[in-house]
């Protein structure tokens, strides 16, 4: 793989990295909001099932860019989307993600490398993911408190909390989105090199 010189961002990344997490975070949304009907009492392994479809735009981003403070960046514009809809906790939450992420890119020089760049995005939606679970730790009346204004009943609160159902959403989401990110893989050199887009993965 021929790997990109990693230099500072510019307007052109700010701007691709702006671009592509707003379309990231309206598929998300538009997704689980079509899937909450089925997919409403396999909460967080609907996260895992949207996210498939979400980590090829990610990964075409992340490629694309192939810059020190990409994720970082996406992090803190998805987390800032979320606390103005009201969910502000959610924020350093993704911007710890994002910052464990950087470091794990910088230490590997993995801009451009699927292995890297799948072990990041995975640590950063484990957080993202049962960022409710972190609030629960933190704070168990605060949880439950925003769970029932939220709509779900004490037989769903117990699901959610089970110590059982909560390792099978773990391996869903990391078998999802390694799967995802090795479509998007695929994609970006069947489609995108091709174009032009992405000078090389």
């Amino acid at each position: 793989m021929k790997n990109k010189k990693t230099e500072k961002l510019i307007s052109k990344d700010y701007l691709t990295i702006g671009l592509y997490s707003v379309v990231e975070f309206v598929v998300m949304m538009v997704m689980s909001m079509a899937t909450l009907p089925i997919l409403a009492w396999f909460y967080p392994y609907a996260t895992a099932f949207v996210l498939f479809f979400t980590c090829p735009i990610y990964l075409l981003m992340a490629f694309k860019v192939g810059k020190r403070g990409t994720l970082l960046l996406f992090g803190a514009i998805n987390g800032l989307f979320y606390a103005i809809m009201g969910s502000v906790y959610i924020l350093p939450i993704t911007l710890l993600g994002g910052l464990i992420g950087e470091v794990i890119l910088a230490k590997t020089n993995g801009y451009r490398k699927l292995g890297a760049q799948t072990v990041v995005f995975t640590i950063y939606n484990l957080l993202y993911g049962f960022s409710n679970y972190i609030i629960l730790a933190i704070s168990a009346d605060y949880y439950f408190s925003v769970m029932k204004n939220s709509g779900y009943n004490a037989n769903h609160l117990e699901y959610l909390t089970n110590p059982f159902w909560i390792m099978v959403s773990t391996a869903a989401l990391i078998v999802s989105i390694c799967l995802g990110c090795l479509f998007g893989y695929k994609l970006l050199n069947k489609h995108f090199v091709k174009a032009g887009v992405i000078k090389s993965t």
